[in-house]
């Protein structure tokens, strides 16, 4: 398979898998999500979009061990600043360890604001941590 062939694969997946989670088919979603990470294991957009698709199903631990799983592979390639941002991202974007013993579910409004925060946050600790200017 070419790199092409790989990149619009790997598209193809993501899109899938957003009209899939869109429809309320989340099942079919991390399906689509899992066969994507499998594809391009460091391709940051299926791993976030991954973990996110457990937690908005309501697997936390899935969607926590998804983000380890992630962190680890950085780590491994020599990525630390990558694996420090990712872990940031995953402290604000999943929920904290007293929120897995009574779980609490979000609107689609709160899940929206929640993810813009993380990212914005996220995209904040990534400049912070480049040495750049916020």
């Amino acid at each position: 398979m070419t790199e092409r062939a790989s990149a619009d694969e790997l598209a193809e997946l993501l899109r899938g898998a957003l009209s899939l989670s869109r429809s309320g088919n989340r099942v079919a979603a991390i399906a689509a999500l899992l066969s994507a990470t499998g594809l391009a294991p460091d391709d940051l957009t299926a791993h976030r979009r991954l973990a996110a698709a457990y937690a908005v199903a309501g697997d936390p631990e899935s969607a926590r061990a998804e983000y380890d799983r992630f962190i680890a592979r950085l780590e491994a390639n020599g990525s630390s600043d990558a694996a420090t941002v990712e872990r940031t991202y995953a402290a604000v974007i999943l929920p904290p360890a007293i929120a897995l013993i009574a779980p609490r579910r979000f609107t689609a409004d709160q899940v929206v604001a929640l993810r813009r925060v993380a990212v914005a946050f996220a995209a904040g600790a990534q400049i912070f941590a480049s040495g750049g200017a916020l």
